[in-house]
């Protein structure tokens, strides 16, 4: 059901190399002076069941900012791939919805807003089109990650060392899954492995269900993973990144360490209590509401 207070559309752009990218678009009832470019996380789409209307903001609505959310290529409804991508694809992927955009209302103010590996995406392209841009809003990123994910990556020694030389052998570049509820608890139960119930709740309430997902090593590179440190020092817009107290993925440490770099004197890192990694696009609602109006309104 779409928000009273927005009209709905959606529909698709042409990126860089002919593929379609789909969107949708919350128009507010006033004028439309500002948007917000939401990206999602890995594993999932911007209809998945933590994003959709959950990233609207009532009080940004009823002061002309519209929202507008994306589904990477090779998600959702998106066309492409995300094998073998090249380190620019997701670039400009981004700067073909951005044109959109102004082309549709050229003197609006974009904000990019990520959450999970959307969030080091939107930094990325922040560091190389600074103008297209009037601010960043990083949610739920760290370059670290918490102990407890360790133990899912690499169960025991002799598994991680087999995996290790299996991959050297036939040249494979690293893959990571998207784990499923089910997934996990049978990782759990296989590796003797204690079961965290952050990682459980959080798995149930991404929605994923059975179907897992790939990703390689072009993809993270594409979306800037391990080159976060450069791309934070080139980046000097108005910054906020959001954690969770209680995300059992990353540890906040990472995300200090982003934010520590970038080069802008705007700049925060404000924790929220939400329910795990994906309750936090809800929870912190307010949050993003006031530091997006504060900027909008200068």
């Amino acid at each position: 059901m779409t928000d009273p207070c927005a009209s709905f559309g959606d529909g698709f752009v042409k990126a860089h190399d002919g593929v379609g990218l789909y969107y949708r678009q919350w128009s507010p009832p006033v004028e439309v002076t500002s948007f917000v470019l939401f990206i999602h996380g890995i594993g999932l789409h911007g209809s998945s069941p933590p994003y959709g209307e959950k990233i609207l903001i009532r009080q940004l609505l009823d002061r002309g900012t519209a929202f507008y959310s994306i589904d990477l290529r090779g998600h959702g409804m998106s066309g492409g791939s995300i094998d073998g991508i090249s380190r620019d694809t997701l670039i400009k992927d981004i700067d073909s919805h951005v044109e959109h955009i102004h082309e549709q209302y050229s003197s609006a103010r974009i904000f990019l807003y990520g959450h999970n590996f959307g969030g080091i995406l939107a930094l990325y392209y922040a560091s190389r089109c600074p103008k297209n841009l009037r601010g960043i809003i990083m949610s739920e990123y760290s370059t670290r990650i918490r102990d407890e994910v360790k133990k899912i990556r690499e169960p025991t020694a002799a598994i991680a060392l087999k995996e290790r030389l299996v991959e050297k052998l036939y040249k494979r570049s690293k893959k990571l899954e998207i784990l499923s509820p089910d997934d996990y608890e049978q990782l759990c139960d296989k590796y003797r492995i204690p079961m965290d119930a952050g990682i459980m709740r959080s798995l149930e309430t991404s929605g994923s269900g059975r179907k897992c997902m790939l990703y390689g090593k072009d993809f993270f590179t594409a979306c800037g993973v391990g080159q976060d440190a450069a791309i934070a020092g080139a980046v000097r817009l108005p910054f906020l990144t959001i954690f969770s107290r209680n995300d059992p993925f990353f540890d906040i440490r990472g995300a200090y360490d982003i934010l520590t770099r970038v080069q802008s004197y705007d700049k925060e890192l404000t924790q929220v209590d939400a329910a795990g990694h994906y309750g936090i696009i809800e929870a912190s609602k307010d949050i993003v509401g006031k530091w997006v109006l504060s900027r909008t309104t200068k």
